[in-house]
């Protein structure tokens, strides 16, 4: 079994090369790569590529809506 190399919080998110708070994300997009997506994740720093599964994707999706008051 693969341990995620992602943690999806709240407010943030840890990928394999950063800590990101939401407030610092411009935005991300996504692209699927077969059973993965590769996420980019942009800020005012540039914007990092994250491989991602479809679980984590959605996390990442719900938990950034609900910070933003998305509706």
């Amino acid at each position: 079994m693969e341990i995620s190399k992602n943690a999806i919080y709240e407010n943030a998110i840890q990928t394999e090369r950063a800590f990101i708070h939401f407030d610092n994300i411009q935005h991300f997009s996504w692209t699927k790569q077969q059973e993965k997506y590769e996420v980019k994740i942009y800020s005012n720093a540039g914007y990092i590529i994250q491989p991602m599964d479809k679980i984590t994707l959605n996390v990442l999706i719900i938990n950034y809506k609900n910070y933003t008051g998305v509706k």
